[in-house]
């Protein structure tokens, strides 16, 4: 998925005529994100064993979606400032071979979502910018034998910052990319739902801007 909406952004440049034959502009005044993401979700041994499972039960990494938005209020010398927010959610799940006879264990899900808003110091103009942003948001990661109904998960705070790039191929279309690091903060185990360690999660995300 996350490639094959790169390839098309990519097709359609290959399509667009020059943007220098204009006056780029300023950036913004807005733009949206839809993103393919590539997110590490991990195989923390606390993780697992605080739900009677082993880390390699675990997926390490999976296929996501990453949305947001953004506006873009002011310009101070080089710096365009930004605010907005993202969300990004991913479930991936892995079912372990047992033994030599090829029986299976059960499958284990994971799924991960995040949401927090964001300030941004843009770098660029109207044809592209590259940014670094970042905000305290919240995310929520539930690790669970497959069943019909979806264990309740608190929430952590969360630390959501990163960078990437937007270019424009054609007049409100750009490609996008960006790298996204989430600090999670630690979650204490209480009578009826397991906790959580402090983690680091990381998501690679590829997809389309529009303005």
């Amino acid at each position: 998925m996350v490639l094959t909406f790169g390839v098309t952004i990519l097709l359609l440049a290959g399509g667009s005529g020059p943007a220098s034959a204009q006056d780029p502009g300023p950036i913004g005044p807005y733009v949206v994100d839809a993103r393919g993401s590539f997110v590490s979700v991990g195989q923390v041994t606390e993780l697992a064993t605080n739900r009677g499972l082993h880390p390699g039960q675990l997926s390490a990494w999976g296929l996501g979606l990453d949305v947001g938005a953004h506006v873009y209020v002011f310009k101070w010398r080089g710096i365009t400032f930004g605010v907005g927010a993202s969300a990004l959610f991913a479930a991936p799940s892995k079912t372990l071979e047992n033994d030599e006879q090829g029986s299976y264990g059960p499958t284990v899900k994971t799924r991960f979502t995040a949401v927090s808003p964001q300030l941004s110091f843009n770098f660029g103009d109207g044809d592209g910018w590259s940014y670094l942003s970042g905000g305290l948001g919240t995310s929520r990661m539930t690790v669970y034998e497959d069943q019909p109904t979806l264990p309740e998960q608190r929430s952590a705070g969360t630390l959501n910052y990163g960078g990437g790039a937007r270019w424009f191929v054609r007049p409100g279309l750009a490609l996008s990319l960006d790298i996204r690091i989430f600090a999670i903060s630690p979650l204490a185990a209480t009578d009826t739902k397991p906790g959580s360690p402090r983690m680091t999660r990381m998501a690679f995300n590829i997809g389309a801007s529009f303005n």
